[in-house]
């Protein structure tokens, strides 16, 4: 299977070359490049990366026959790329999947045309519109050969594990309501939170490139967001029913009577899940709400979320018109984003100055390897790794280009024996990307092989410029990894302590702000904070569980907050419930940023959490209730894992 694919995928690239050759298009290697990067998993990711690669490539081009057509030194021209390339990275950061690839595609396609503008002034036209050609033609040949092989998006996949999610669900508030908080429930709570962080990325590439899912996609988030609220409002209901446990009989009968309705439930979702399953449900929320008003009214979102999911992911337009009860508001990390489009401009600026000083001839090389690195890579949670990689692949695909161009290749002159000679190298690339190990240096292996070696354009030039060119764009790739790794460090943990620092700015802004508005948009954003945490953590550190209970409980403290916010708004507090909870809500909000203070910030938020669930509690004096809880480890220990996971980063 892997050679079939290895083989697909060389005639497409070879392919892409010949009919750019036959179309006359300058620099017809560009098309094979492009044949091979959009190729994909999957039908609809094939298609939308081909579409904003086109759109990147149409906007860089254009900027760079601007900038050429309006410096006339290397110094300005160094000057401008760094602005651009700075904006198109710091905007690209902000962004988020393929998007995101286009607004760096069009700061790394202005850096090489405008570079190989330089060096070719006479054709900056024909070698800007021939890149955007090469992209066309790239693109339909790899649609052409390979689209009809390549499976549709994991539309079924998807249901299925939101099936099976929404039953984990169940199952896990069945045993939370049953036996507590144990460590059995805290570990399919962790793994409820890991499974949800998996199928935020499985949404994205079930909707690619289909607008009648992408508009339902906002619906399967607005269930996602329901039972990430489901297990924030769980925490607080197991501190509830803990606190609860007095041994009267009626009372433990009930939490075993709806502890097996929710098992009933599970099975229903798992085995035919729709309309009856739905009122099942639907029917356990309203029996809920009689003993726990705040989780009775979360399984009555969830319900509303899981209808509209359920009824169809093939709906038209309309039908998804209305808006879902529940979003995810996507992570944006301005900070990080700041840093990627500094160090992008820092390094070119480096590169490009030098070059405009010395005058050096394979300084443009350099600088078009280096603009690819620090572009296309900069969102990465850990670019560093793809590039040290890439290094080691642009450093044997450039010798192989070397020895292909120099033994090989040194007299021949017709283009179909040429496609003949590459087409090994090629397809040792291809076979190589098939296996998980390789696939990044591979992919760069190959990639470089065809650019040093550019099949399709007659070169002139001494074999030791030739070989010195190969090592100016390895260079380029090796400065960029030290960009990464030195000058202006990015890695997992760093993203992930910036991450967690937006959790607490979340949280210091839900209770600082009273309006619901705020409290309602800034939990919205929490929550997908914590699945991008979740999901980093679950890639890159070994004590992720330690991450996940920190994400968990960063979801009980904001649904602490907003029914602390939600009851400060009723009718009926008194004077002195509405004084304790102010004073609560102003600890969190000043002690939230600051893990040293953990110690006042876990007695306030104990006292918080009683004054959510019991009415009575602040009547009957919340201080000396906190001070008895310190060796509750229900109560006390609450925040402590997150405390937890912003020291360790």
């Amino acid at each position: 299977m892997k050679l079939v694919l290895a083989l697909r995928g060389t005639l497409a690239v070879l392919t892409a070359l010949v009919v750019a050759e036959f179309l006359g298009i300058q620099n017809p290697y560009w098309a094979a490049m492009t044949a091979l990067i959009v190729i994909q998993p999957t039908r609809g990711l094939l298609f939308e990366k081909s579409f904003y690669r086109l759109v990147g490539t149409v906007f860089g081009s254009l900027a760079a026959l601007l900038l050429l057509q309006y410096t006339t030194s290397p110094f300005l021209l160094t000057s401008a790329l760094v602005v651009w390339i700075a904006g198109c990275v710091g905007i690209g950061n902000l962004f988020h999947g393929l998007r995101s690839y286009a607004f760096l595609m069009a700061g790394c396609t202005c850096a090489v045309i405008a570079m190989s503008g330089f060096m070719n002034p006479s054709h900056v036209s024909g070698i800007a519109f021939g890149r955007i050609a090469c992209i066309v033609v790239g693109i339909i040949v790899t649609t052409a050969v390979t689209a009809i092989f390549t499976p549709r998006a994991p539309r079924e996949e998807l249901e299925r594990r939101l099936q099976e999610v929404i039953s984990d669900a169940m199952l896990w508030l069945s045993a939370l309501i049953r036996e507590g908080r144990t460590a059995s429930v805290a570990r399919l709570e962790q793994a409820m939170l890991m499974e949800l962080a998996d199928l935020e990325l499985l949404v994205d590439t079930a909707g690619a490139a289909s607008p009648g899912f992408r508009k339902r996609r906002r619906h399967v988030k607005s269930l996602m967001a329901a039972l990430l609220s489901l297990l924030s409002v769980g925490r607080l209901a197991a501190e509830h029913l803990d606190r609860h446990n007095d041994g009267d009989g009626s009372h433990g009968q009930w939490r075993e009577l709806m502890s097996q309705r929710l098992v009933d439930v599970a099975s229903t979702f798992a085995s035919a899940p729709g309309a009856e399953s739905c009122s099942e449900l639907a029917a356990v929320a309203s029996e809920a709400r009689a003993h726990l008003p705040l989780l009775g009214e979360t399984l009555g979102s969830l319900v509303v979320s899981v209808t509209e999911v359920l009824s169809g992911f093939a709906a038209v337009a309309e039908d998804a018109a209305q808006k879902p009860p529940h979003q995810l508001i996507r992570h944006r990390d301005w900070v990080e984003a700041g840093r990627a489009a500094f160090r992008s401009g820092l390094v070119i600026a480096a590169v490009g100055f030098t070059w405009s000083v010395t005058g050096w001839s394979k300084g443009p090389l350099m600088l078009m390897a280096l603009s690819i690195m620090t572009t296309i890579f900069s969102n990465k949670d850990h670019p560093a790794h793809f590039v040290g990689n890439i290094f080691v692949g642009a450093a044997i695909g450039s010798a192989a280009a070397v020895f292909c161009r120099i033994f090989l290749l040194s007299s021949v002159s017709d283009p179909y024996l040429t496609v003949a000679i590459i087409a090994p190298f090629v397809l040792l690339g291809l076979v190589a990307i098939q296996y998980p190990a390789t696939v990044l240096a591979a992919t760069d292996a190959t990639l470089f092989f065809i650019f040093v070696v550019q099949p399709g354009v007659a070169v002139n030039i001494a074999n030791v410029d030739l070989a010195i060119g190969a090592v100016a764009m390895v260079a380029g790739v090796g400065t960029a990894w030290l960009s990464y790794t030195v000058l202006v460090p990015i890695n997992p943990s760093r993203r992930m302590r910036s991450i967690l620092a937006a959790v607490s700015r979340d949280l210091v802004r839900m209770a600082k702000d009273g309006s619901p508005q705020v409290t309602a948009r800034a939990q919205e954003r929490l929550h997908h904070r914590v699945i991008r945490l979740v999901d980093m953590a679950a890639r890159h550190d070994r004590e992720h569980l330690r991450t996940v209970e920190g994400g968990v409980t960063a979801l009980g403290i904001a649904a602490t907050i907003k029914s602390l916010r939600q009851k400060l708004e009723a009718d009926d507090v008194t004077p002195g419930s509405e004084r304790i909870m102010r004073e609560a809500l102003m600890a969190i909000a000043v002690l939230a940023p600051q893990p040293d203070n953990a110690g006042e910030l876990l007695r306030r938020a104990a006292r918080a959490l009683y004054a959510v669930l019991e009415e009575g509690a602040v009547l009957q004096g919340v201080g000396s209730e906190t001070s008895r809880s310190a060796g509750r480890p229900g109560h006390v220990r609450l925040l402590q894992p997150l405390l937890l996971v912003a020291e360790k980063q």
